[in-house]
């Protein structure tokens, strides 16, 4: 279940993230227009932030039934990874060396972080 509820975690981060850019349009999603605000909301903005509000619940959760030390830096790691993927596919974004060396950290950090102590 812990597992499953990780899972759902990360994707509702990752796909509304890519959903929020998509809905961005390249563009502002909030200007200001002769003394007004006007918001440029569109249906990707609508189910970006219905993803991220998901995943703001799901990690109210998780928060709470593991430690801090390890459930934040596991989530993210995999959110990072999963967006840098991603970026590279969706939106053509350059790989880098250092980019690919970065990942290849986080990678390595996730393998320690799940190193069972005896």
């Amino acid at each position: 279940m812990s597992k499953l509820l990780i899972m759902l975690y990360v994707l509702a981060t990752s796909v509304g993230l890519i959903v929020l850019k998509l809905g961005t349009g390249g563009g502002s999603p909030v200007e200001l227009i002769a003394g007004k605000l006007h918001f440029n909301i569109n249906l990707f903005t609508i189910v970006g932030l219905a993803l991220y509000g998901i995943s703001f619940f799901l990690y109210i959760f998780l928060i709470s039934k593991f430690d801090l030390g390890y459930i934040i830096p596991l989530t993210t790691a995999f959110v990072y990874i999963i967006i840098f993927v991603a970026s590279f596919v969706i939106f053509k974004e350059a790989f880098t060396a250092l980019k690919i060396a970065g990942i290849c950290l986080i990678v390595i950090g996730v393998i320690l972080l799940n190193i069972k102590h005896s």
